[in-house]
Protein backbone atom coordinates (compact mmCIF):
# COMPACT_ATOMS: atom_id res chain seq x y z
CA UNK A 1 0.00 0.00 0.00
CA UNK A 2 2.39 3.05 -1.44
CA UNK A 3 1.75 6.66 0.92
CA UNK A 4 1.31 7.92 -2.47
CA UNK A 5 -2.12 6.54 -3.26
CA UNK A 6 -3.28 6.84 0.45
CA UNK A 7 -2.54 10.56 0.42
CA UNK A 8 -4.39 11.04 -2.55
CA UNK A 9 -7.31 9.18 -1.20
CA UNK A 10 -7.23 10.94 1.80
CA UNK A 11 -7.13 14.33 0.17
CA UNK A 12 -10.29 13.22 -2.15
CA UNK A 13 -12.29 11.35 0.46
CA UNK A 14 -12.27 14.36 3.05
CA UNK A 15 -13.34 16.62 -0.03
CA UNK A 16 -15.74 14.65 -1.55
CA UNK A 17 -17.13 14.47 2.81
CA UNK A 18 -17.55 18.65 2.31
CA UNK A 19 -18.82 18.76 -0.45
CA UNK A 20 -21.67 16.22 0.96
CA UNK A 21 -21.84 18.08 3.82
CA UNK A 22 -21.05 14.93 5.86
CA UNK A 23 -20.62 14.92 9.65
CA UNK A 24 -21.16 18.83 10.32
CA UNK A 25 -22.83 21.54 8.10
CA UNK A 26 -20.46 22.99 5.83
CA UNK A 27 -20.00 26.89 5.14
CA UNK A 28 -19.64 27.78 1.23
CA UNK A 29 -16.44 28.44 1.54
CA UNK A 30 -15.46 25.23 2.75
CA UNK A 31 -17.04 23.32 0.09
CA UNK A 32 -15.72 25.96 -2.84
CA UNK A 33 -11.97 24.72 -1.01
CA UNK A 34 -12.84 21.20 -0.71
CA UNK A 35 -13.57 21.62 -4.74
CA UNK A 36 -10.38 22.95 -5.96
CA UNK A 37 -9.06 20.13 -3.65
CA UNK A 38 -10.72 17.71 -6.17
CA UNK A 39 -9.94 19.38 -9.20
CA UNK A 40 -6.28 19.65 -8.41
CA UNK A 41 -5.87 15.93 -7.03
CA UNK A 42 -8.11 14.77 -10.66
CA UNK A 43 -5.22 16.84 -12.28
CA UNK A 44 -2.19 15.48 -10.53
CA UNK A 45 -3.38 12.05 -11.33
CA UNK A 46 -3.81 12.48 -14.78
CA UNK A 47 -0.54 14.78 -15.40
CA UNK A 48 2.00 13.76 -12.62
CA UNK A 49 0.89 10.78 -10.99
CA UNK A 50 3.90 8.99 -9.40
CA UNK A 51 3.48 12.07 -6.79
CA UNK A 52 -0.38 12.52 -7.45
CA UNK A 53 -0.71 11.68 -3.58
CA UNK A 54 1.95 13.95 -2.69
CA UNK A 55 1.02 17.11 -4.71
CA UNK A 56 -3.00 16.44 -3.59
CA UNK A 57 -1.63 16.42 0.38
CA UNK A 58 -0.43 19.91 -0.15
CA UNK A 59 -2.79 21.30 -1.35
CA UNK A 60 -5.09 19.52 0.85
CA UNK A 61 -3.21 21.22 4.14
CA UNK A 62 -2.93 24.26 2.70
CA UNK A 63 -6.85 24.86 1.87
CA UNK A 64 -8.12 22.45 4.25
CA UNK A 65 -6.30 21.13 7.15
CA UNK A 66 -4.38 24.22 8.10
CA UNK A 67 -7.62 26.56 7.64
CA UNK A 68 -9.69 24.37 10.22
CA UNK A 69 -6.59 24.28 12.72
CA UNK A 70 -5.98 27.90 12.73
CA UNK A 71 -10.41 28.71 12.61
CA UNK A 72 -10.38 26.15 15.80
CA UNK A 73 -7.86 27.51 17.40
CA UNK A 74 -8.86 31.45 17.22
CA UNK A 75 -12.36 29.58 18.55
CA UNK A 76 -10.85 28.28 21.57
CA UNK A 77 -8.89 31.60 21.99
CA UNK A 78 -11.98 33.19 22.45
CA UNK A 79 -13.51 31.09 24.68
CA UNK A 80 -13.55 32.31 28.45
CA UNK A 81 -14.02 28.75 29.80
CA UNK A 82 -12.23 25.21 29.01
CA UNK A 83 -15.02 22.90 27.71
CA UNK A 84 -15.60 19.54 29.33
CA UNK A 85 -17.99 16.58 29.00
CA UNK A 86 -21.04 17.41 26.44
CA UNK A 87 -19.63 21.23 25.75
CA UNK A 88 -16.64 20.39 24.55
CA UNK A 89 -16.28 21.24 20.78
CA UNK A 90 -12.80 21.32 19.89
CA UNK A 91 -10.20 17.95 19.76
CA UNK A 92 -10.69 14.28 19.97
CA UNK A 93 -11.71 12.59 23.17
CA UNK A 94 -10.54 9.32 23.79
CA UNK A 95 -12.27 6.50 25.37
CA UNK A 96 -11.24 4.02 27.99
CA UNK A 97 -11.54 1.00 25.61
CA UNK A 98 -10.27 2.58 22.89
CA UNK A 99 -6.90 4.05 24.18
CA UNK A 100 -6.39 0.51 25.86
CA UNK A 101 -6.92 -1.00 21.97
CA UNK A 102 -4.42 1.80 20.71
CA UNK A 103 -1.45 0.76 23.50
CA UNK A 104 -1.87 -3.09 22.54
CA UNK A 105 -1.54 -1.97 18.77
CA UNK A 106 1.57 -0.08 19.69
CA UNK A 107 2.62 -3.09 21.85
CA UNK A 108 2.48 -5.27 19.53
CA UNK A 109 3.96 -3.04 16.76
CA UNK A 110 7.00 -2.63 18.59
CA UNK A 111 6.91 -6.70 19.04
CA UNK A 112 7.36 -6.87 15.59
CA UNK A 113 10.22 -4.02 14.49
CA UNK A 114 12.02 -6.01 17.72
CA UNK A 115 11.36 -9.39 16.01
CA UNK A 116 12.50 -8.70 12.72
CA UNK A 117 10.95 -5.80 11.23
CA UNK A 118 6.99 -5.12 10.63
CA UNK A 119 7.51 -5.71 6.86
CA UNK A 120 9.29 -9.19 7.03
CA UNK A 121 6.89 -12.15 6.08
CA UNK A 122 8.61 -14.28 8.49
CA UNK A 123 7.65 -12.49 11.87
CA UNK A 124 4.63 -11.83 10.28
CA UNK A 125 3.85 -15.49 10.28
CA UNK A 126 5.86 -16.43 13.31
CA UNK A 127 3.41 -13.77 15.54
CA UNK A 128 0.53 -14.88 14.12
CA UNK A 129 -0.82 -13.76 10.62
CA UNK A 130 -3.88 -14.72 9.04
CA UNK A 131 -2.60 -17.60 6.88
CA UNK A 132 -5.82 -19.27 5.78
CA UNK A 133 -3.83 -21.85 4.87
CA UNK A 134 -2.57 -22.68 8.00
CA UNK A 135 -6.28 -22.08 9.62
CA UNK A 136 -7.91 -24.21 7.38
CA UNK A 137 -5.17 -27.77 6.93
CA UNK A 138 -3.22 -27.03 10.18
CA UNK A 139 -6.38 -26.35 12.60
CA UNK A 140 -4.28 -22.81 13.89
CA UNK A 141 -7.42 -21.09 15.11
CA UNK A 142 -5.80 -18.65 16.99
CA UNK A 143 -4.39 -16.86 14.19
CA UNK A 144 -8.23 -15.78 13.97
CA UNK A 145 -7.38 -13.52 16.34
CA UNK A 146 -3.88 -12.76 16.68
CA UNK A 147 -3.95 -11.40 13.11
CA UNK A 148 -6.00 -8.24 14.22
CA UNK A 149 -3.54 -6.61 16.37
CA UNK A 150 -0.42 -7.34 13.27
CA UNK A 151 0.12 -4.50 11.07
CA UNK A 152 2.09 -4.04 7.76
CA UNK A 153 4.34 -0.87 8.35
CA UNK A 154 4.12 2.02 9.75
CA UNK A 155 1.43 3.72 7.49
CA UNK A 156 -0.68 0.42 7.88
CA UNK A 157 -1.22 1.15 11.47
CA UNK A 158 -0.81 4.90 11.82
CA UNK A 159 -4.25 5.06 9.46
CA UNK A 160 -6.02 2.13 11.23
CA UNK A 161 -5.74 3.47 14.85
CA UNK A 162 -6.64 7.08 13.52
CA UNK A 163 -10.06 6.00 12.12
CA UNK A 164 -10.38 3.94 15.60
CA UNK A 165 -9.47 7.39 17.32
CA UNK A 166 -12.25 9.09 15.06
CA UNK A 167 -15.27 6.49 15.43
CA UNK A 168 -14.31 4.80 18.29
CA UNK A 169 -15.09 6.68 21.53
CA UNK A 170 -18.51 8.13 20.32
CA UNK A 171 -19.73 4.64 19.74
CA UNK A 172 -17.93 3.78 23.13
CA UNK A 173 -19.79 6.56 25.06
CA UNK A 174 -23.14 5.17 23.45
CA UNK A 175 -23.05 1.29 24.28
CA UNK A 176 -20.97 1.34 26.80
CA UNK A 177 -16.88 0.04 27.34
CA UNK A 178 -17.60 -3.46 27.94
CA UNK A 179 -20.03 -3.62 24.81
CA UNK A 180 -18.08 -1.76 22.70
CA UNK A 181 -15.25 -3.88 23.31
CA UNK A 182 -17.12 -7.04 22.03
CA UNK A 183 -18.17 -5.39 18.82
CA UNK A 184 -14.92 -4.57 18.39
CA UNK A 185 -13.71 -8.43 18.68
CA UNK A 186 -16.07 -10.05 17.64
CA UNK A 187 -16.46 -7.61 14.11
CA UNK A 188 -12.81 -8.78 13.52
CA UNK A 189 -12.95 -12.40 14.39
CA UNK A 190 -15.78 -12.76 12.29
CA UNK A 191 -14.00 -10.76 9.01
CA UNK A 192 -11.21 -13.38 9.59
CA UNK A 193 -13.80 -16.10 9.64
CA UNK A 194 -15.43 -14.56 6.22
CA UNK A 195 -11.90 -14.72 4.51
CA UNK A 196 -11.33 -18.33 5.69
CA UNK A 197 -14.44 -19.42 5.09
CA UNK A 198 -14.43 -17.96 1.43
CA UNK A 199 -10.97 -19.70 0.75
CA UNK A 200 -12.56 -22.77 2.41
CA UNK A 201 -15.23 -23.38 -0.42
CA UNK A 202 -12.56 -21.57 -2.85
CA UNK A 203 -14.26 -18.61 -3.63
CA UNK A 204 -11.19 -16.55 -2.16
CA UNK A 205 -7.44 -17.24 -3.01
CA UNK A 206 -5.59 -18.35 0.20
CA UNK A 207 -3.88 -15.09 1.62
CA UNK A 208 -2.11 -13.94 4.53
CA UNK A 209 -3.58 -10.84 6.28
CA UNK A 210 -2.96 -9.12 9.28
CA UNK A 211 -4.15 -5.78 10.35
CA UNK A 212 -6.86 -4.12 12.44
CA UNK A 213 -9.35 -3.11 9.60
CA UNK A 214 -12.10 -5.61 9.89
CA UNK A 215 -12.25 -4.64 13.57
CA UNK A 216 -12.76 -0.87 12.27
CA UNK A 217 -15.19 -1.67 10.07
CA UNK A 218 -16.48 -3.86 12.63
CA UNK A 219 -17.12 -0.60 14.08
CA UNK A 220 -18.39 1.65 11.41
CA UNK A 221 -21.13 -1.43 10.97
CA UNK A 222 -22.19 -0.98 14.33
CA UNK A 223 -22.86 2.73 14.09
CA UNK A 224 -24.95 2.16 10.84
CA UNK A 225 -26.86 -0.87 13.00
CA UNK A 226 -26.82 1.50 16.14
CA UNK A 227 -28.20 4.37 14.35
CA UNK A 228 -30.90 2.47 12.29
CA UNK A 229 -31.99 0.86 15.36
CA UNK A 230 -32.39 4.76 17.16
CA UNK A 231 -32.91 6.35 13.87
CA UNK A 232 -35.91 8.82 15.53
CA UNK A 233 -33.47 9.78 18.58
CA UNK A 234 -32.27 13.93 17.55
CA UNK A 235 -29.75 13.64 14.04
CA UNK A 236 -29.71 9.74 14.07
CA UNK A 237 -30.77 9.92 10.47
CA UNK A 238 -27.97 12.62 9.41
CA UNK A 239 -25.52 10.57 11.44
CA UNK A 240 -26.56 7.52 9.53
CA UNK A 241 -25.75 8.95 6.24
CA UNK A 242 -22.40 9.85 7.39
CA UNK A 243 -22.08 6.48 7.81
CA UNK A 244 -23.44 5.38 4.31
CA UNK A 245 -21.26 7.93 2.94
CA UNK A 246 -17.84 6.41 4.92
CA UNK A 247 -18.89 3.19 3.78
CA UNK A 248 -18.97 3.91 -0.09
CA UNK A 249 -15.63 5.64 0.35
CA UNK A 250 -14.23 2.48 1.32
CA UNK A 251 -15.64 -0.04 -0.91
CA UNK A 252 -14.31 2.88 -3.56
CA UNK A 253 -11.04 2.65 -1.94
CA UNK A 254 -10.74 -1.41 -1.86
CA UNK A 255 -12.01 -1.64 -5.58
CA UNK A 256 -8.88 0.48 -6.55
CA UNK A 257 -6.48 -1.30 -3.94
CA UNK A 258 -5.17 -4.59 -4.90
CA UNK A 259 -3.27 -4.64 -1.52
CA UNK A 260 -6.36 -4.70 0.69
CA UNK A 261 -8.73 -7.41 1.97
CA UNK A 262 -12.17 -6.31 0.64
CA UNK A 263 -13.82 -9.70 1.78
CA UNK A 264 -12.34 -8.78 5.21
CA UNK A 265 -13.48 -5.27 5.59
CA UNK A 266 -17.57 -6.35 3.71
CA UNK A 267 -17.42 -9.24 7.15
CA UNK A 268 -16.47 -6.93 9.06
CA UNK A 269 -18.92 -4.38 8.36
CA UNK A 270 -21.98 -6.83 8.14
CA UNK A 271 -21.05 -8.64 11.50
CA UNK A 272 -20.92 -4.89 12.51
CA UNK A 273 -24.15 -4.02 11.50
CA UNK A 274 -25.80 -7.46 13.38
CA UNK A 275 -24.78 -5.95 16.60
CA UNK A 276 -25.43 -2.65 15.76
CA UNK A 277 -29.20 -3.92 15.59
CA UNK A 278 -28.68 -5.81 18.75
CA UNK A 279 -27.07 -4.11 21.53
CA UNK A 280 -28.83 -1.48 23.55
CA UNK A 281 -27.60 1.87 24.34
CA UNK A 282 -26.53 2.71 27.15
CA UNK A 283 -28.99 5.09 29.93
CA UNK A 284 -30.29 7.98 27.82
CA UNK A 285 -27.66 7.72 24.90
CA UNK A 286 -30.18 7.28 22.05
CA UNK A 287 -31.06 10.88 23.32
CA UNK A 288 -27.78 12.08 23.16
CA UNK A 289 -27.15 10.97 19.18
CA UNK A 290 -27.13 14.49 18.52
CA UNK A 291 -23.91 15.23 20.53
CA UNK A 292 -21.71 12.37 19.35
CA UNK A 293 -19.02 13.58 16.88
CA UNK A 294 -17.41 11.15 14.51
Amino acid sequence: MELNHILLFTAVATSALILLQAFHPQSPGARARAAIVLIASALAWLLARPIAGWLSAIVWCALLVVPAFLRNRARAARSSYRPSGSDRRFGITVSPVVLALIIVNVAVFVLELLAGGSTNPVTLHRLGELDTSSVIFRHQYWRLLTALFLHYGPIHIFFNLFALLLLGPALERQIGAILFAVCYLVAGIGSSIVVVLLTRLRLHEPVQLVGASGCIMGVVGTWAGFLLRHRHAPLARKRLRDIIIIVLLQIAFDFVTREVSSSAHLGGLLIGFLLGLLVPAKSSAAATISRSRF
